[in-house]
């Protein structure tokens, strides 16, 4: 698969503009796969990169400060996300009896 034909684009103004679309659309066509295969899980990428972060503390607890840490994708609002896994049944919540922002 040639990116050229892929996107209907016949050249580039120069390597460096080739390589970031290339980049962009690499990403995008990852993302549209990722996406598909989770749908069927019922869960997002973003929900999926905290399970991943949490197997990977296992046994250690963790805090919402670590996820955020951790989390490739920086926007993402670690409390929500770690409230729906909870609601999914897919991991436990314990507060902090000291600070909220600790409890996981």
């Amino acid at each position: 698969m040639r990116l050229e034909d892929e996107i209907k684009q016949k050249e580039f103004r120069n390597e460096f503009q080739k390589t970031a679309v290339n980049i962009i659309f690499t990403f995008n066509w990852l993302d549209a796969r990722t996406r598909n295969f989770m749908k069927d899980y019922d869960l997002t990428p973003q929900q999926f990169n905290i399970l991943r972060i949490l197997r990977g503390q296992y046994p250690n607890p963790s805090t919402i400060n670590l996820l955020k840490e951790r989390m490739l994708d920086k926007m993402s609002d670690a409390s929500r996300l770690v409230e729906r896994l909870r609601i999914k049944e897919l991991l436990e919540r314990s507060p902090s009896s000291e600070d909220r922002r600790e409890d996981l």
